[in-house]
């Protein structure tokens, strides 16, 4: 049998869903209405989106993977931390000329993290630009050197 080297973060993250749903359902019901009326669906779609967005950037940061493909978790896990946070501004009452600019703090974030973790290099990088890369004529001339050498 095989375990995912993930399943802490994918069993972590399941486990909070579903604290998230349990206190909504505490909620609504009748016998713990008074404790728990203050959680809504605002506050359950805060935590899963808040706690998904965390677990994808984490994941993205620690994993292995392609540019294309943590530039794009990245992405998605500050669009899950966009939506976390405009789910806690239908929660809770905040000002709304704070709203934009802790939107951007986050997009900027993501990028200075997209970066990061990629290691700055571009996708589209030719191996002319590697260390030691010998083009076609230089390769051809030590072909032809060996050759000679062996006849």
């Amino acid at each position: 049998m095989s375990i995912s080297k993930n399943l802490f973060s994918k069993a972590l993250l399941a486990l909070i869903w579903v604290a998230a749903a349990a206190l909504w359902l505490l909620s609504v019901l009748e016998a713990t209405k008074a404790t728990f009326g203050w959680f809504n669906l605002a506050w359950a779609a805060t935590i899963i989106a808040g706690s998904t967005g965390i677990v994808v950037i984490l994941g993205t940061i620690l994993g292995k993977g392609g540019y294309f493909g943590k530039r794009f978790k990245i992405i998605f896990g500050a669009a899950l931390m966009i939506v976390a946070f405009g789910c806690l501004t239908a929660a809770i009452v905040v000002p709304g000329e704070i709203i934009w600019p802790i939107i951007a703090v986050v997009i900027t974030v993501a990028i200075l993290l997209s970066i990061l973790v990629v290691g700055g290099k571009k996708w589209d990088q030719g191996d002319n630009q590697n260390a030691g890369y010998k083009n076609y004529y230089q390769r051809k001339a030590e072909e032809e050197k060996k050759n000679k050498k062996e006849d």
